[in-house]
């Protein structure tokens, strides 16, 4: 469970792929791998800072800016 969180709610929510790759990219990986086609699939449209955002796309796509 997190602080944000009441337990309730954070079980509906761990159901959405998209919600749980936001928290491990914002709030630590904690020993877990980013699944890269679920990364590949949202990352434009899950909330994470812009600096994240552009170090993983150089990541998947060695997109240089």
């Amino acid at each position: 469970m997190t602080w944000d969180y009441t337990e309730t709610e954070y079980k509906k929510q761990e159901k959405d792929k998209k919600w749980k790759l936001e928290r491990l990219i914002n709030y630590g990986l904690k020993g877990k791998r980013l699944d890269r086609d679920l990364l590949e699939k949202h990352l434009k449209d899950i909330r994470i800072p812009e600096n994240r955002r552009t170090f993983l796309e150089l990541l998947l796509w060695e997109k240089r800016f």
